[in-house]
């Protein structure tokens, strides 16, 4: 009796969860709910991405200073025979003229190494047959005597130059952010801050007043004529080789036959005298002074918006600004002196400053759909300045970097997002 009550309570509960299975199926669907009363979700831009040009003065700059130019050439001691003297218009190097050996009879020695003749020095003389000079005017100094010249400049002028750097058109990429409005609603607010990037260049030149030197040696030419300038000694001549009837000797190849000749012309192998002359004047040294760079303005600041028409809206934005500077300065140095090549001098230095400022921009936007627009109007910054030293063995100079009171103008495109 126990097992049949039991399977009967089982039969049951199937019975009856079958039947709810069943009563389920047949249930009607679940309804969709209804958001119709709800009101719609719509996203407005907060941010607004510019990125453009903007252009600005140039800052000014201020170039000062002394320097030298050094003599390129070692002209040596005043006294002191068959030494190498340089100058900047020739040389005089020891003399080179040699003699060979014989032997008993008469032939030349040769090297048993080289097959080349055995030669010697000659006994000194005074004289050289190695030198050289360029220019006819130092024959014309002293009859008889070739002056050979070594130049170099102190540059003593005092002055300040003045020179605003080149006016320049760079990078600028600027965030604002809407803060809300003022006055009622009627004035809507924005945090900005971006940075631009802008070239720094700027030069100038200009005769300066400086004490010229000129140091003079002279050497003899021994009576004889000079040789027309320029002339490169020892030096030699090319003839034919006449018989006695002063016809070409022909050889069996039928090429002339030619004889070469010694025209060398000796000169003195040290001064007979030397002379030293100073003189001041502010045409023979011009300098050239060059800065180029670049630099960066970082700034942030409130932005008020002032709603013109439906696309058309103006701004106003203050704040602080911080300029970062990298600059090369170079100052060429050159003296033309009487005779030869122009004398150089080039000397540069580098430098990196922070500099701290403010600034204020008033532009036009129009928007031409709801995230993209076109944007120009007017900039104006201003901060401080520094100094840049230029000092070398050759050259002590400065110049004087000043970004205050900076205008231009800037314009680009927006978007917001």
């Amino acid at each position: 009796m126990k097992f049949l009550r039991s399977a009967l309570i089982v039969l049951s509960l199937l019975a009856g969860l079958l039947r709810a299975q069943d009563d389920e199926r047949r249930a009607p669907p679940t309804e969709i709910p209804d958001f119709s009363n709800l009101d719609e979700y719509i996203y407005e831009p907060k941010s607004t991405l510019s990125y453009g040009f903007r252009g600005l003065k140039g800052a000014k700059l201020k170039f000062s200073g002394q320097g030298k130019l050094l003599a390129p050439e070692d002209p040596g001691s005043a006294i002191g025979a068959n030494l190498l003297r340089k100058y900047h218009d020739g040389t005089v190097s020891p003399d080179a003229r040699v003699a060979l050996r014989y032997d008993f009879s008469g032939n030349a020695i040769l090297d048993p190494g080289s097959g080349a003749a055995v030669s010697d020095p000659i006994a000194g003389d005074g004289k050289t047959n190695t030198w050289r000079y360029t220019d006819a005017r130092q024959i014309a100094e002293i009859f008889g005597y070739v002056a050979m010249h070594s130049y170099s400049a102190d540059v003593t002028d005092t002055s300040t130059r003045s020179k605003d750097a080149n006016n320049t058109f760079g990078m600028e990429l600027a965030v604002s952010r809407d803060m809300g409005t003022l006055l009622g609603g009627r004035l809507p607010w924005t945090i900005t801050a971006g940075f631009s990037v802008n070239d720094l260049s700027g030069s100038t030149s200009g005769g300066v007043q400086a004490r010229l030197r000129t140091v003079t040696d002279y050497f003899s030419l021994y009576g004889v004529t000079p040789p027309d300038a320029p002339y490169s000694a020892p030096s030699t001549s090319t003839t034919n080789v006449l018989d006695a009837s002063g016809n070409p000797v022909i050889s069996e190849s039928g090429v002339a036959q030619t004889v070469s000749t010694d025209t060398t012309v000796l000169l003195g192998n040290e001064p007979a005298g030397r002379t030293v002359s100073d003189k001041t004047d502010t045409t023979s040294v011009t300098n050239r002074w060059k800065l180029k760079g670049a630099y960066y303005t970082f700034r942030a600041g409130p932005t008020l918006v002032l709603p013109v028409s439906g696309r058309f809206r103006a701004s106003v934005s203050a704040g602080a600004a911080i300029i970062y500077s990298g600059s090369n300065y170079t100052v060429t140095q050159s003296y033309t002196p009487d005779i030869g090549a122009e004398i150089t001098d080039t000397s540069t230095s580098f430098a990196y400053k922070l500099l701290p400022g403010y600034y204020a921009d008033a532009s036009l936007q129009f928007d031409i759909t709801d995230h993209a627009g076109l944007y120009a109007g007017a900039v104006y910054q201003s901060a401080g300045s520094y100094s840049q030293n230029l000092n070398t063995a050759t050259a002590n100079y400065a110049t004087r970097v000043d970004f205050a009171n900076q205008s231009g103008m800037r314009a680009g495109m927006t978007i917001r997002f």
